[in-house]
């Protein structure tokens, strides 16, 4: 049963204790070529306006949720009413994704860990991956926890495609405290291998013609 965390708004700038990513799941590819990272370990804008990332780059943190402000400590706290975060693309993509991991480090009431999701591509024509929660570390209530989330793009992400990413919190007086993207691609083929690809693909259309 989820039990509702019941704070202030006035005191919620001082409550929540800052302990960034506990024990987050970094993949032994960062920092490899044809990998993306980005980490935000603090907040600058509480509604609609893009929070850039601190680490890293290539994308902005937005959230739509209703009544939050960016408390003392850096975090971003639902304090009117849930969170609604929506990450996206501020760069090139990668080529052929193949994976990402999402830490996400939030306190009060938790976010929907099940509903995680990945956007490959754009909202009219895109494919939407749910991440594959597992929880890393922390108490709870007051002090943030943290869940990571990978997505299995493989069979998604096809030559470039911008990746987006989205999750809530079902009540109020929740805080997003860190959270951390990591994307690994594939090297971009040489321009012969590209036009041999084509070719083969050519073919195997006028056998099936």
């Amino acid at each position: 049963m989820r039990c509702a965390v019941s704070i202030l708004a006035v005191a919620a700038t001082t409550c929540f204790a800052t302990a960034d990513l506990v024990d987050p799941l970094i993949p032994d590819w960062r920092g490899d070529a044809n990998t993306a990272f980005a980490q935000w370990d603090s907040f600058t804008s509480a509604t609609g306006g893009p929070n850039a990332a601190e680490q890293g780059f290539g994308w902005n943190l937005y959230n739509f949720g209703p009544g939050a402000i960016i408390a003392s400590s850096g975090n971003l706290y639902g304090a009117g009413g849930a969170l609604n975060i929506h990450v996206y693309p501020a760069a090139a993509p990668l080529y052929n994704m193949q994976e990402a991991v999402v830490n996400i480090s939030f306190a009060g009431n938790p976010i929907d860990v099940n509903n995680v999701r990945a956007l490959v591509g754009t909202a009219e024509d895109g494919t939407f991956v749910t991440g594959t929660p597992e929880f890393r570390g922390g108490d709870g209530g007051f002090s943030p926890q943290t869940y990571a989330f990978t997505f299995d793009l493989s069979s998604v992400a096809f030559g470039f495609q911008s990746l987006s990413f989205f999750f809530e919190s079902e009540l109020a007086n929740s805080s997003l405290d860190a959270i951390s993207i990591d994307v690994l691609g594939q090297a971009v083929p040489a321009p012969g291998a590209l036009a041999l690809l084509g070719l083969a693909g050519f073919a195997r259309g006028r056998r099936r013609s």
